[in-house]
């Protein structure tokens, strides 16, 4: 007699077994997010990477012994690498030294004998002086003061007839501020949309700097036309064709200034990080650059630049607003990583404000955690960095064992084959050259000209038999073409022959 429940026991494996089924589907049919750390092929597929940055800690106000921060604004470092944060909400500038530690705080300023407030102020710069550029965008204004917080001038609105009242596009609401190494001064300006202010250190409008483009689109023609036949309360109904103001900028130590604009229709084109050089054009110009990230299931685009970073070798790191990312890309404008992401856990961000880059760590100012997270480059992200300032200055010999170490760790790396692939070319070994490239999704350009460089090598190489293969089948055409008009006249003189007869 069998055991009771028995027949039980023999029915669990197969309900375990659809129990597994079902779980494995319900995990196969969940939506898949993309986390950090990740990044993009040339086909705009999210791919996993190795953590190029990894988070080292945060500092707020309270672990600083200061108070907590409220509602932060802007983080600049300066030349000296002292960091300075504008800590709106207590209407205060913290100054720090490199470490994060304390140096000391500016709450209000001199002029003329008088205490003026920090109120208002929501951009700062430093100057490789040492003089403090705040643009007070509450009280309309641009002050320049020493490191001693005496104010020493006080910029308004110039005049000038591009200057027109009344115009929403032309208001003088300083929100973000630099200065070149020529000492012009550069302004963005809340609500304008014809690029940054240019001016002078005595307050002289020079003009509009790197204006964003409109892009032309056939809704957008169709409506221009439209236009030049409407009615005046027509056209007060119709849209109006305005390029996307920039949401901040930053400058490198070569002059350049980077600008990040907050919104695009389409950013692969409307160049939502744009790298400009004096005469204010855009030196990212290559169709393959896309900044940001890719668009949703719906086609929608969200990301949100906020502010943008330029360390001292061009590497820039753009910080996005809406996801909480950071977008790594290298000195000639390539996505090499991504990292952060929205949370309320270390290393992300809830309301992220600005980023600047301090003895190669990245400093990220949250408006709402009011907090500066700290991320520090990891041994592949090192790699990373070395390994393309090398080749972007032209050493692809040298920087051949570093991309073979990224490879190592990280066989997705398609920069990685492209710089392997470039380095076996310098080197003449033309086909690993060939085999790295095909490995590389951005490399088509580089195997197509490996492709033709090896097909002109052989012909080199077998050049003097292809000559004379020629000259001996031109030869051989010539016999065989004699030989048959001899053979052909023959014919005709048997024929003649045979006729006579």
């Amino acid at each position: 007699m069998k055991p009771i429940g028995c027949k039980k026991r023999k029915k669990r494996p197969l309900q375990l077994a659809a129990v597994l089924t079902a779980l494995v589907w319900a995990v196969s049919m969940w939506p898949v997010t993309v986390k950090a750390d990740y990044r993009y092929d040339s086909f705009g597929n999210a791919i996993p990477s190795q953590y190029a940055y990894m988070v080292e800690t945060s500092y707020n106000g309270l672990q600083l012994g200061i108070g907590a921060f409220n509602a932060p604004t802007d983080l600049f470092v300066a030349p000296d690498d002292r960091i300075y944060m504008v800590d709106a909400g207590n209407d205060r500038i913290v100054i720090l030294t490199e470490e994060l530690e304390v140096e000391r705080i500016l709450d209000s300023f001199t002029l003329d004998g008088q205490q003026v407030s920090v109120k208002g102020i929501t951009g700062i710069f430093v100057h490789t002086d040492g003089k403090l550029y705040m643009a007070d965008k509450d009280n309309g204004r641009i002050l320049v003061a020493d490191e001693n917080g005496s104010i020493e001038k006080v910029i308004t609105r110039p005049e000038s007839n591009i200057l027109t009242d009344g115009s929403t596009t032309n208001t003088f609401l300083p929100a973000k501020i630099l200065v070149d190494s020529r000492d012009t001064i550069y302004m963005i300006s809340e609500n304008s949309t014809q690029g940054a202010y240019m001016l002078s250190m005595d307050g002289e409008f020079l003009g509009y700097y790197g204006r964003n483009k409109v892009l032309l689109t056939w809704e957008r023609l169709y409506e221009a036309t439209l236009r030049r036949f409407a009615s005046d309360e027509q056209r007060e109904i119709m849209e109006n064709f305005i390029p996307i103001a920039f949401s901040n900028f930053d400058i490198d130590r070569d002059g350049f200034i980077y600008t990040v604009t907050g919104y695009s229709e389409h950013p692969e084109q409307d160049e939502m990080i744009k790298k400009l050089n004096p005469l204010g054009n855009n030196i990212y110009t290559d169709g393959w650059m896309t900044f940001g990230d890719m668009p949703n299931k719906n086609g929608t685009f969200n990301t949100v630049f906020t502010d943008v970073a330029v360390d001292d070798y061009g590497f820039v790191f753009a910080l996005d607003s809406y996801s909480g990312r950071i977008f790594f890309y290298d000195n000639m404008g390539c996505q090499q990583a991504i990292f952060g992401g929205r949370g309320n856990y270390l290393g992300t961000f809830t309301s992220p404000a600005a980023i600047d880059i301090v003895k190669g760590r990245v400093l990220v100012l949250d408006s709402a955690k009011n907090n500066i997270t700290v991320f520090a480059p990891t041994y592949f992200g090192s790699l990373v960095r070395e390994a393309f300032l090398l080749f972007n200055d032209g050493f692809y010999l040298e920087s051949k064992t570093l991309f073979e170490e990224i490879v190592r760790m990280d066989s997705n790396y398609d920069w990685a084959y492209a710089g392997l692939g470039r380095a076996c070319y310098e080197e003449g070994d033309w086909e690993m050259a060939k085999y790295y490239f095909e490995r590389s999704d951005v490399a088509t350009s580089w195997y197509s000209e490996v492709k033709e460089d090896m097909r002109n090598q052989k012909m080199k190489e077998n050049f003097t038999a292809i000559f004379f293969g020629f000259i001996a089948l031109f030869i051989m055409i010539a016999v065989i073409g004699k030989l048959c008009s001899a053979a052909l006249a023959e014919r005709h003189r048997h024929a003649a022959t045979e006729d006579a007869r």
